[in-house]
């Protein structure tokens, strides 16, 4: 039987998209002055700096938390397309095909600029610069778990107007029905 929108898998790419979303969410407020200002200032980049220098020497079992809620997110996924159906095929495909491209981005991005971060070693670019790829990064990721998350809402949707044309069709074949029966 394949898995539909409304079940529990599909409870689990909500739930871990939205954890993520809100993890990405609490680094805005350092982000917002540098990218999405014109003309940020050095304080501002000093501020986003330090934030990050606090969030890449967090506790290792804090990163090893929000991982297993990434991984319980790919397991719902993977658990959706075990027998697929149509509807599993398109949107659980797109949504997987979302959800380790942010992971992707996360592991190359923010990961190596938590490093880069920590040894102010920033590579080719200067630090203003680093600071902003991490902040993009971060723009790139939550693009990509929305679409998650709207491929997994359209999923809901199309089964739900599946269903309800599936059962017009089956009240009119059954009123016809008794229709022929009447005039029999």
């Amino acid at each position: 039987m394949p898995t539909s929108a409304t079940s529990f898998s599909t409870g689990l790419v909500l739930c871990a998209t939205s954890f993520s979303l809100g993890v990405l969410y609490s680094n805005w407020g350092y982000d917002y002055y540098t990218l999405w200002t014109s003309g940020p200032t050095a304080d501002a980049f000093a501020r986003s700096l330090q934030h990050y220098q606090t969030w890449a020497s967090m506790p290792a079992f804090l990163y090893h938390v929000h991982h297993f809620i990434m991984g319980l997110g790919i397991l719902g996924l993977l658990i959706k397309l075990y027998k697929p159906s149509e509807s599993n095929k398109l949107f659980d495909g797109g949504s997987m095909f979302l959800y380790i491209l942010g992971i992707a981005i996360y592991l190359t991005n923010l990961r190596q600029g938590a490093e880069a971060v920590l040894t102010r070693q920033w590579g080719d670019v200067d630090e203003h610069t680093g600071i902003n790829v991490i902040a993009a990064s971060q723009v790139f990721i939550v693009f990509t778990l929305l679409g998650v998350a709207g491929l997994q809402l359209g999923q809901y949707w199309a089964e739900w107007e599946n269903a309800r044309i599936v059962a017009r069709a089956a009240a009119e074949e059954q009123k016809e029905k008794e229709q022929e029966k009447k005039s029999k």
